[in-house]
């Protein structure tokens, strides 16, 4: 479904990405994981244009993207097509939580404003947040924030989501609801892609994961094989220093 090929991204002569390629199966989930500044966001942005790659090549379905030839209306197939889920939610301030989920309904859908907040209760229904639909931002804690980012992401029934560190801007005792609802999203065999540091999360919800160092994929397997046997010593290093020897030594 997705195939990434010999990405590179530069900025003024910074490399951030050297040649990334993987392939995501339909209704896969694939855990990106790696250090800081090892290009794990980059990646994500990449991936949906935010972010214009320098080289290489992105196919999306029956999309294919070449680096150096992105038409305007490639760039919006490909932002119908990809949900994105950000570290810092990136509500509207000045909307409900119905209301955030119901924009992207009414302007990229054109649904009519009744079918759109309709559809959005269903939403927040589905991510725990019924009774928090007339809160804006600012009346939300930050993993009813990040749940209500989720449920816009699903409103416009994308081909994959992609997850920035969804947990990173919450503090520890609102994490857990967040990789809940994903974890749900998950069991539906949604096309997902998750940048995170939540290695356990990784294991447990994970089909795939990629460990990414210095813009570059140094592993990428099936979630049991990476953690029990890592075959790389750099994969080692990083699981001994974060996680405990018992995590992937099933």
């Amino acid at each position: 479904m997705i195939e990434i090929n010999n990405l590179h991204k530069h900025f003024k002569g910074n490399y951030v990405l050297k040649g990334v390629g993987f392939e995501v199966g339909k209704g896969e989930t694939v855990a990106i994981i790696g250090p800081s500044g090892s290009g794990k966001s980059t990646l994500l942005r990449c991936i949906n244009l935010l972010e214009t790659p320098s080289d290489g090549e992105i196919k999306l379905d029956e999309l294919t993207i070449h680096a150096h030839h992105i038409t305007k209306e490639m760039l919006l197939k490909v932002r119908r097509s990809t949900g994105m889920v950000f570290q810092n939610y990136n509500l509207f301030a000045n909307k409900t939580a119905i209301e955030n989920i119901a924009e992207a309904l009414i302007t990229v859908k054109k649904k009519t404003r009744s079918d759109a907040m309709a559809e959005a209760e269903v939403l927040l229904n589905k991510v725990g947040l019924q009774n928090r639909a007339k809160h804006y931002p600012s009346g939300l804690s930050g993993g009813e924030q990040q749940r209500v980012a989720i449920a816009r992401a699903l409103a416009l029934n994308p081909k994959v989501i992609l997850f920035d560190e969804p947990t990173s801007a919450l503090d520890p005792e609102l994490v857990q609801e967040v990789l809940q609802v994903i974890r749900k999203v998950a069991k539906e065999h949604v096309t997902m892609i998750i940048v995170t540091h939540e290695l356990e999360f990784a294991r447990d919800v994970a089909d795939k994961v990629i460990f990414m160092d210095d813009g570059r994929i140094i592993e990428q397997n099936s979630a049991v094989e990476f953690f029990k046997n890592p075959k790389e010593e750099r994969t080692k290093k990083f699981l001994e220093k974060f996680t405990q020897q018992s995590m992937y030594y099933i």
